[in-house]
Order: C-alpha cells, then structure tokens, then sequence
C-alpha cells in the first residue's frame, strides 16, 4: 500500500459553535461525531480567521488573511480563478476532486445560477461540483436543489415561510422556531448528505480522491424538521451582556452589533431558538452517520482520512445577540476533528491551545499528499504561537488564555482574560490602564498585535483584479 494515495473526506458547517460540542463537555450529545473523535485528533479551541462566512471560507481556498485578501467582512464577492488554492495544487499532484455543497467564493446578493460559476469552481482545483446556497440566499440563486423545490412543488411555500420570517429585517419572526415545510428530503442538509453518499460510492478507485461535503446548517433559520424536534431537552442559559462593551468607543465593531440588537431578543425566544439549534446538530450528526457508514462500504475507507469544521460560529442570544460578527467566543470558536488515514492510534489526541482554522484546514490538505498522518499536523500545531483573528477595522490576538482586540490603527480597544472571565464579562483595559506596558504577558501580545497589523498592511490588496462592491 502507497501511503502518498490517500484520500480525505472534508466535511465542513455553516455557524457551528465550537463550545456546544466539545468533547470534554458536551453540551449537544452527538455519538457519531464523538465516535470519530475517539480516532483522530481534536482541537477544542479552535478558532475561525473571521466570524463571518464569505472572508472565513475565502482564506480556506487560499491559506490567506482576510486582509490579504481584501475582504474583512460579509460583501459583494467574487474569487478570481487565478487566486491561491490549496484545491488545486492537491489536483495537480493527482487527485481527484469533488465539492457539494456551499462555498461562498461569489456572490449570493444577485439573482442568478450557481451553476453558472461552476467553470470558475473548477479553475479553483475541482473536478465536479455540485453547489448550494445559504438558505437566505436559496430565495433568489437557482442550482439543482432549488429546481427539486420546484419540481415537486414546494419553491412557493419555502419562499413564502423565509420571506414571513425574514422580509421585515430584526422582527421576531426572523428568529422564530418552527419547522421547515420542506418534506425531510428536499432539507438542504439532508439533501447534501444524500448527494454526498452517491458521491462517496463514485469516487475513482484508481486515483487518490477528495470529497468537500459542505453543509449549510446549523446556520438560522431556526426551523429543524419535525422527526429531530426535541422541545423538552434543557440547554445552558445564555450569557448576560458585559456591561463593558457599552463602554467601547462608539466605532468599536462589537459596540455597534450590540447596539444593533437592543431590545429585540426576549428570554423566551431566546432559549426556544437554543433548543432549535441543539436539535438541528443532532440532525447534522445523523448525516455524518449516513456519510461515515458509506465510506465504510469502499474498499479504500481505511486510506481516507476525515476533517470535520465549520467557518464560525453563532451568538445565539449570549450578549444578547444572535448570528456572528464579533469577536466574542461563541461567534469564533469553531469545532475541529480531523481522523487519519490507517488510523493505529489508540487514545485520541486532544489539543487545548489556541489554533487557527485557516492553518490547520489548509494543513490537513496540503498533507495528504504525504499519507496524511498525524505528525506534521502536530508539529505544525506545535509551532503556533498565537491565534490571530480578522474582522471590519478591528484585529484580534489570542494567546493562551488571553484576547486583545485593536483596531489597524494600533490603538488596543478591550482584552479579555478566558481564564478568570470565561463569559467575557469584564475589559481588562477598563481595570487597570497600564496593563499592556507593565504586564509582561499583556504586553507581548500587544507587540504581536503590532507586528500583525503591519504585516497586514504590507500585503493588503495582493488580489488586484477581485471583484468587489
């Protein structure tokens, strides 16, 4: 057996809080995703390069920075088919590759067919590509799920329920629980995953394959299907906002998305779209069932290795906010498992650092080339110092324990000790003014944010012909 033919199974979510399903303290029971766990390693503080989706999944594709890139938030973008792919090199070196599902690399703003990006998919590493929108944006961007909505009726009756919840923009009815009226097949999740099996089947068994399933959910609407609806299960209350964060300079990132949401969650909407979620994740954990037993069936299972994450994650009601965009845990903190090929190893490998998504992701294909194998993954870990975290104006470092948040002016804006203030509760910068010059810790931190930001600046905009507006 070659070692160098080894396949990977990359399955990757939409607004997956890392913290619900940690495996040291689960907070969703999910057996197939603890079982995978047992296997391989994790990483229980991973953390996403900006919590929001289109420069999040950008820098999966390219091993960039938002800032790189040039796109720090959510926008009207579109991946150039020249851009850096760690896809396409993969290809190149033989392999065959396939992607279902969602990938945000253009934009979802504007009317149109997914499939008529699929020439650009392709140029980026891919061999087949069969793409899903969000569920906002499944409203107005057709591709073949859309047409079985329509084909078996039910497209009226979907855009009529997104529209009810969400045309009136920040209303209750944006976040209200209710099922889906799409029948458990025509589920985008479920779909994929049925997609994905008969994928899994037709993978070559002459050529070393990668398979992307890329889920949309947990991402809102907050509407599980009838048959995984639990209401009854109990899920943590969420965290009261930190009095701090009113105190933020008025064009502070994270003051301004808890202005935007004042007044408008309630405790009991709150706890009832907690419930919602904590069932869409064991719907989500179903599938990975569906697609781990039809790996199983190929000859070739035990030469595939399996990544598993999600792009950020989701507020839902800490702080009193919902969706992401800020720098607070449960928008940032995202789940990584990643099983190698001709697993022999009897313990799993649980790291409690701080990592970053970008780096790890990229790793981990980059690395089936060589076999795929644990070891260059855990020197790669190994050899991070420091997480760092982009979002609009503002930079994030995270070491240890330990948050600063600046903006690229320089000017440090709040910091957060996780581990004497683990629900973000107090601004260390409010408690004592001289901390990033007289504490030692504090203040090396400070330098790397320093030294991040100019790098930053240095090679901001190397993508002169994305398209942007």
């Amino acid at each position: 057996m070659n070692l160098n033919k080894a396949n990977l199974l990359l399955i990757t979510f939409d607004q997956w809080r890392g913290d619900w399903t940690d495996p040291k303290n689960p907070i969703v029971r999910m057996p197939c995703l603890e079982q995978l766990g047992t296997e391989g390693l994790i990483a229980r503080r991973c953390y996403t390069s900006s919590p929001q989706c289109v420069p999040a999944r950008m820098s999966w594709l390219t091993g960039l920075a938002p800032s790189q890139m040039g796109v720090t938030r959510n926008c009207e973008a579109e991946v150039p088919a020249d851009a850096p792919s760690v896809f396409r090199e993969l290809q190149k070196a033989g392999w065959h590759t396939e992607l279902i599902g969602k990938t945000h690399w253009t934009s979802h703003r504007t009317p149109g067919d997914l499939r008529e990006k699929e020439e650009l998919i392709k140029k980026l590493g891919f061999n087949q590509v069969k793409e899903v929108a969000g569920p906002r944006a499944l409203q107005i961007m057709r591709c073949e799920l859309s047409d079985e909505w329509r084909r078996e009726g039910v497209f009226d009756s979907y855009l009529k329920d997104m529209k009810k919840r969400y045309q009136r923009g920040r209303t209750n009815e944006a976040w209200s629980v209710r099922p889906t009226i799409l029948p458990d097949h025509l589920y985008p999740d479920i779909w994929i995953a049925n997609q994905g099996i008969k994928a899994i089947q037709n993978m070559p068994r002459d050529q070393p394959w990668l398979l992307w399933i890329s889920f949309i959910g947990p991402h809102e609407p907050f509407d599980t299907p009838k048959r995984w609806c639990k209401v009854n299960e109990e899920v943590p209350k969420f965290t009261k906002p930190g009095k701090w964060i009113r105190e933020l300079a008025d064009e502070s990132e994270l003051k301004q998305t808890l202005i935007s949401w004042e007044k408008l969650l309630t405790f009991d909407s709150i706890e009832a779209l907690r419930k919602d979620y904590a069932n869409n994740l064991r719907l989500l954990d179903d599938q990975l069932y569906r697609l781990t037993d039809a790996l199983k069936i190929r000859p070739d299972a035990k030469q595939t290795g399996i990544a598993i994450t999600a792009d950020h994650g989701e507020m839902l009601g800490d702080h009193h906010m919902l969706y992401k965009g800020t720098f607070l845990e449960g928008s940032i903190h995202v789940p990584f498992q990643y099983t190698p090929p001709n697993q022999t190893n009897n313990r799993p490998i649980t790291i409690n650092k701080p990592i970053c998504l970008t780096d790890i992701f990229t790793t981990v294909i980059k690395n089936i080339k060589e076999g795929g194998q644990l070891k260059p993954i855990r020197r790669h870990i190994r050899q991070q110092t420091h997480v760092t975290i982009e979002f609009g104006e503002e930079l994030l470092i995270i070491k240890n324990k330990k948050k600063l948040c600046c903006h690229i002016s320089g000017a440090p804006t709040w910091a957060i000790n996780l581990k004497k203030d683990p629900k973000e509760q107090i601004n260390q910068l409010n408690r004592n003014t001289k901390l990033l010059s007289k504490d030692r810790e504090w203040s090396l931190i400070y330098s790397i944010a320093q030294k991040e930001i100019k790098i930053r600046k240095q090679a901001s905009w190397i993508w002169r012909n994305l398209k942007l507006s």
